[in-house]
């Protein structure tokens, strides 16, 4: 079995690293132990080593008997959803879910085809080449081997109070990487479960796709305004290790995009072009296929706030999308 990365980062709170095939390789999950049970935030992919992992750290929290008493999931990407149909099924967890993400279960993970044949029109419509489009319409189909999916949630609009161990955790809705993504914040300590919202090193992927909110990036900056108000003393995310300087994170997070919103208005230099050519522009053709469409989607995202924005004119019809400057 994998070493067994446990660390208490506060009081009653237990950050356990799992394993994933990407970003730094880990996820981090949280539990929270009360009377002989625990409560967890997120719970990794559904793979055999991290269910192992899991179990152990459970037993060391709250001893060897100890049962599964919440699931809150921040979003349902595979590494904080993936073994939440396991932990729901057979360990006996009640899941918390935000209301937008339950409807994305379905198509993402159980009729798959539907939204691979919505993804290649997606593609097309905004200048992938139909050989690149072929395959990257299915960047994503393995990533559904790593996900049991639960069969009902308990669903949540933001600004709900739960227990969560022996904390109170008010529901915080901070959408843009997913449409429902939330945070918890324990507003006596001012402690922050930041999910990939806010992150130490990196910035989440924010998507323009068939499955993101219409602005996904006005969005994700309007949430991060709100997390900075909250005035966290103790930020803990998804990925990375915990820090303290949250109003500091989000100033570079916002100047960042901004940063790359005027490379995206020096790449059209006056030009009408499609969210691929910007892509290309931005990141050049990465080697991988879900890394391609990971930067078209990015690619898109920008546009679209930027023209929310009057800075860039969308044109639209049947066959393409494409951008200009305004």
């Amino acid at each position: 079995m994998e070493e067994l990365l446990l660390t208490e980062v506060a009081e009653g709170v237990h950050e356990l690293r799992l394993p994933i095939p990407f970003e730094d390789g880990h996820v981090n999950v949280f539990l929270l132990p009360v009377d002989g049970a625990v409560d967890l935030i997120d719970c990794g992919m559904n793979a055999p080593e991290s269910l192992d992992l899991l179990r152990t750290a459970m037993g060391r929290v709250a001893g060897e008997s100890a049962g599964l008493r919440k699931l809150i999931v921040t979003h349902i990407h595979p590494d904080h959803y993936g073994a939440a149909g396991v932990l729901t099924h057979d360990w006996g967890a009640q899941l918390y879910l935000h209301r937008l993400e339950i409807p994305l279960v379905h198509p993402r993970y159980l009729a798959l085809d539907a939204l691979v044949a919505e993804v290649h029109r997606y593609l097309l419509a905004n200048g992938v080449p139909e050989v690149q489009a072929e395959v990257m319409q299915n960047a994503s189909r393995s990533f559904a081997k790593s996900v049991t999916t639960a069969p009902m949630a308990i669903p949540l609009d933001g600004a709900e109070t739960l227990e969560v161990g022996r904390r109170k955790l008010r529901v915080e809705w901070t959408p843009g990487h997913s449409p429902g993504h939330i945070c918890l914040f324990d507003t006596e300590d001012r402690l922050l479960f930041a999910g990939d919202e806010l992150l130490p090193e990196d910035t989440p992927n924010i998507g323009l796709h068939p499955q993101s909110t219409p602005n996904p990036l006005a969005d994700f900056l309007g949430s991060l305004q709100r997390l900075a108000e909250l005035d966290p003393q103790l930020v803990l995310p998804a990925h990375g290790r915990p820090f303290t300087t949250a109003a500091e994170r989000v100033a570079v997070l916002t100047e960042f995009h901004e940063r790359r919103k005027r490379r995206i208005l020096e790449i059209l230099d006056g030009r009408t072009v499609t969210a691929w050519e910007v892509a290309l522009g931005l990141w050049g053709n990465r080697e991988h296929h879900w890394e391609q469409r990971l930067a078209l989607q990015e690619a898109l995202a920008h546009l679209q706030t930027m023209a929310e924005d009057d800075q860039l004119l969308k044109l639209v019809s049947a066959e393409a999308v494409r951008w200009r400057t305004a």
